[in-house]
């Protein structure tokens, strides 16, 4: 009897031990694939994200190719219609993948409306390549719509375990990990908490007007392309999910194009689904080529805030959609985030694109109170009437001593920063960020972003709100130098 006992306990000890092995291999296995699987906001993170969305909280969930994410501003559609919005998509996404994304958002989420974005009736593939494939599906958590979505787009079994496992996505990023790889707190922190797919395309490309005739005849997309497209009407109508299927404003839009939207809209009125191709209004959206597009195929900041405004006051008028903005219940106060986030991003990247001093200290003037600016002049020479005003030094001589000649202004304040002992002027943590400003110069997380040795009047800009340093710049005579940061 005491073998048996002595046996039973050396057994125990034995899965106790296995246990514990297992554990530590499978906790060792989840941080590595958190450092090193693929990331990015393309389908990806998109995909990841949506999972972190309150359920059903989702009022209009846009589906489809990067014509979506970047031309159907989330901010915007909150900001004037209180619609909280999503746009789930990735760049080239075929059909399939959008009806196993479809599938797998309804599972959480119960929309007013679908919107599909109908670029796919364009593409000729019947399998998605590597990318597209991997920025499709990949943010997917494990399960059959996974699963499925992969297998619609490889061509074998063997292609089935690759992409699935996305081994040699691994392996390559050994030599691009960062900080934000290891650590995502670091990382923006703003965004990935409030982000809702959309990505505001900030640049600008001239492109021609498209030019292309109305009344050419319809041409077939692809027959697997089709498939799946019909298969997105049914399942909408089988969850009795409001649809509505839409072109996007394209700078290639051409005759082929139309022919094969035309055909897309004759399937859509088939299942009386609504279908509009927004290249028909330019003009109505009031859309300008030299300014308007980041690139041929896509809208700007500029652009997607027209397009969003028309898209919004066209669905608000066609469709049961609520201003959720007096909802007091906290749950679409993240889409109020992501509208805050969006205007700070495209501020700083105006900021950043300034270069006249006069325009730059308009800019700074303007600035919200969740930036702080930190002035050093370190030759009396450059400051300007513009310099003056802004720091509030009118009639005062900047000939002062060197520890007196840096500036914090926020909400209007000006204020003059002096050292400590240890030679510390200024510091402050926000989020996980460390500002100093030092007898050296200024640092963002142990970086230097402005020194003091410069000639002229430097400024760095720094955006607390989104946690970042958003300008950095040396004004001497009239002109601004731009830094890199």
């Amino acid at each position: 009897m005491k073998n048996i006992l002595i046996n039973i306990l050396k057994s125990l000890k034995n899965i106790v031990r296995l246990a514990a092995f297992v554990l530590v291999v499978a906790l060792l296995l989840n941080i590595w694939i958190g450092w090193f699987k693929p990331k990015g906001f393309d389908g990806l993170h998109s995909m990841e994200n949506f999972y972190n969305q309150p359920e059903n909280s989702i009022d209009l969930l846009c589906v489809g190719s990067s014509h979506t994410f970047i031309d159907i501003n989330t901010g915007l559609m909150w900001d004037k219609f209180g619609i909280p919005s999503y746009v789930l998509g990735a760049s080239l996404q075929p059909f399939w993948h959008t009806y196993y994304n479809l599938r797998e958002a309804t599972k959480t989420q119960t929309p007013r409306l679908v919107v599909l974005e109908a670029l796919a009736a364009h593409l000729t593939d019947d399998y998605s390549n590597r990318g597209v494939t991997i920025n499709n599906v990949y943010g997917m958590h494990w399960n059959m719509n996974k699963l499925e979505s992969i297998r619609a787009g490889v061509t074998d079994t063997d292609g089935l375990l690759d992409y699935g496992m996305l081994f040699e996505e691994y392996h390559n990023r050994y030599a691009e990990l960062d900080m934000s790889d290891v650590a995502s707190d670091l990382g923006d922190v703003v965004k990935n908490e409030n982000f809702k797919g959309f990505y505001d395309y900030l640049r600008t490309e001239h492109i021609p007007r498209p030019e292309f005739d109305s009344d050419v005849d319809p041409i077939p997309m692809t027959n697997k392309q089709e498939y799946y497209y019909r298969m997105i009407i049914e399942f909408c109508q089988e969850e009795d999910i409001p649809l509505l299927i839409m072109v996007s404003p394209d700078g290639g839009y051409d005759n082929h194009a139309r022919e094969n939207y035309l055909y897309a809209g004759e399937i859509a009125a088939e299942y009386g689904v609504p279908f509009i191709d927004f290249n028909d209004y330019y003009d109505e959206i009031g859309l300008d080529f030299d300014e308007d597009f980041g690139d041929i195929g896509h809208l700007n900041h500029i652009g997607n805030r027209k397009f969003t405004t028309f898209f919004g006051n066209y669905i608000v008028s066609n469709f049961d959609l609520v201003d959720r903005r007096g909802d007091t219940t906290g749950i679409y106060d993240s889409w109020d985030e992501n509208r805050k986030y969006l205007e700070t991003r495209v501020e700083n990247y105006l900021l950043q694109d300034t270069y006249d001093i006069s325009d730059y200290y308009d800019m700074l003037f303007d600035l919200s109170d969740d930036y702080e600016v930190f002035v050093t002049i370190s030759d009396i020479t450059y400051v300007t009437d513009e310099t003056r005003a802004y720091l509030g030094i009118n009639g005062i001589p900047c000939s002062r001593p060197y520890d007196e000649r840096r500036w914090m202004i926020r909400s209007g304040i000006t204020t003059v920063l002096t050292s400590d002992d240890n030679g510390l002027y200024y510091e402050e943590f926000t989020g996980s960020h460390h500002l100093a400003v030092s007898s050296e110069g200024l640092y963002f997380d142990s970086h230097k972003r402005l020194d003091w040795e410069r000639v002229g009047v430097e400024i760095v800009v720094f955006d607390r709100y989104n946690q970042l340093i958003a300008d950095n710049v040396v004004m001497v005579g009239d002109e601004v130098w731009r830094l890199d940061f």
